[in-house]
């Protein structure tokens, strides 16, 4: 590996984190103060909703008689505190902050920095083409099975919003992907470079496995689903968890492969691939999950489905 350049690491991080700063706060301006431009579904009016509406979601499928009542009097839980929300992003970012420190510790700061920034750009914006694909595109199309896709999902709550992805989302998904390749190096050291990266991306699809159905529940409603996939996990679509492997196991991947890139091409050429990479990545991975999720349901009304394959708890 070549030298720290600390006055290059210097500007790397006054241009990276500055810009990331102002992305944030003109995201945040539009997503509360302007939410007609994106449409922003309403947290104090489920009514309101759009492409899905609330009967196209799957979370009206899990409500009870009074739950639903009280969800349409009341609305999202906690969805209309702001200082709530913010607060949530404070703790948060004390969380990422100390991930960060033992990243810095153990791999510098350019590659702390690229594991933050890249992860929470990476994450934001595949998060941010799905959401938006389903608000602005949703109940076009039918799935394979012939039910009509209402959507995608979406974040009901957050402070601060990278694009339309809270930035709680963003930096959890990097203290979580870190902890993961850690775990994962730790554990396999003497693995390969793919291997690790799949053991990683493993971890977290187990992690995710135990939370989505507990924040998407009508109690917490972290997010909400639209009715599209046709096979559901633990009333999750099956394209969440496939989702949160690719993240991971592409994420490791091309991070562990910048000490590489930097030897052969310099630092300041190793950020800007790096940097191409994640950009352009999302919408690949967007891409081939729309085609297996054509495959999988073409492959399911073969073997006779007609209707959402669901596979509940406790199997």
């Amino acid at each position: 590996m070549k030298q720290a350049n600390p006055s290059y690491d210097k500007r790397f991080g006054f241009v990276a984190y500055g810009l990331l700063f102002l992305i944030i706060l003109f995201s945040t301006y539009v997503h509360h103060l302007q939410p007609q431009i994106l449409r922003v579904p309403d947290n104090g009016d489920p009514t309101a909703w759009h492409n899905p509406t609330l009967d196209q979601t799957i979370l009206a499928d899990g409500f009870t008689e009074d739950q639903r009542a009280r969800f349409l009097d009341e609305g999202v839980p906690m969805g209309t505190n702001l200082p709530a929300q913010f607060a949530s992003d404070l703790f948060t970012i004390l969380l990422a902050w100390l991930c960060f420190v033992h990243a810095r510790r153990h791999f510098g700061f350019w590659m702390a920095s690229c594991f933050l920034i890249g992860s929470f750009v990476f994450t934001g914006l595949e998060e941010t083409l799905w959401i938006l694909s389903g608000r602005f595109f949703g109940g076009l199309v039918n799935n394979p099975l012939g039910d009509t896709a209402w959507g995608t999902y979406w974040f009901t709550r957050g402070g601060c919003w990278f694009l339309e992805t809270p930035i709680v989302a963003c930096l959890g998904w990097f203290f979580i992907a870190y902890t993961c390749v850690l775990t994962a190096g730790k554990a396999f050291p003497r693995m390969g470079l793919w291997g690790r990266a799949a053991i990683g991306g493993l971890i977290a699809v187990g992690i995710d496995m135990w939370m989505d159905p507990i924040q998407t529940s009508p109690e917490v409603m972290a997010w909400v689903w639209g009715k599209a996939d046709p096979l559901l996990l633990f009333g999750i679509p099956h394209y969440n968890f496939l989702g949160w492997f690719l993240l991971i196991f592409l994420f490791a991947v091309i991070w562990e492969k910048l000490p590489e890139m930097e030897e052969r091409w310099g630092r300041p050429a190793a950020t800007t691939r790096f940097v191409g990479i994640i950009l352009s990545l999302p919408l690949g991975i967007l891409f081939f999950i729309w085609a297996w999720l054509f495959v999988l349901g073409s492959l399911l009304a073969l073997l006779g489905v007609e209707q959402t394959l669901h596979i509940p708890g406790g199997w």
